[in-house]
């Protein structure tokens, strides 16, 4: 059942699978979206204040985002979004890091303009399998109210 705007409550969260990260994935991902060497070069990388090859912050973002998709964004009367907020990377994604989200419903706004939909603020956090949070964004999402023009 699709949740709409008026079925989700401020504190509400949601759990993802879980997504492990591999060599090759964030060498291919770097080498097309972030190509800087302690992406794509395991020498390169050794020698960097990582001291091994990381996952570009922009891979983790995409991880975490497909991860949020599937748990709960692909399961609410999600319109898209307007921006996201306070990104942050608190520590590097490395080969084998198996990784997850908690989604958490944080405000709840109708829209005052536009009657089929309301504005919905999600928190994400990414960890690794020993619960490490290694990132967090706000999301702003357009969220489906019930009883809107699509819906009948």
């Amino acid at each position: 059942m699709t949740k709409h705007f008026e079925d989700l409550s401020e504190g509400e969260t949601f759990n993802s699978d879980s997504h492990t990260v591999t060599k090759q994935e964030i060498i291919s991902f770097a080498k097309q979206f972030d190509p800087q060497p302690f992406h794509v070069d395991e020498a390169a990388a050794e020698d960097s204040m990582f001291g091994g090859l990381v996952a570009s912050g922009l891979h983790t973002l995409s991880i975490a985002t497909r991860l949020s998709i599937d748990a709960c964004l692909s399961n609410i009367a999600n319109m898209g979004g307007s921006g996201m907020d306070e990104l942050r990377w608190y520590t590097p994604v490395r080969p084998g890091d198996t990784l997850s989200v908690r989604v958490e419903v944080l405000e709840k706004t109708p829209s005052n303009s536009h009657s089929d939909r309301g504005y919905v603020d999600l928190m994400r956090r990414a960890y690794t399998d020993d619960d490490e949070e290694v990132m967090s964004v706000i999301s702003h999402n357009l969220v489906r109210r019930r009883g809107s023009e699509e819906d009948d």
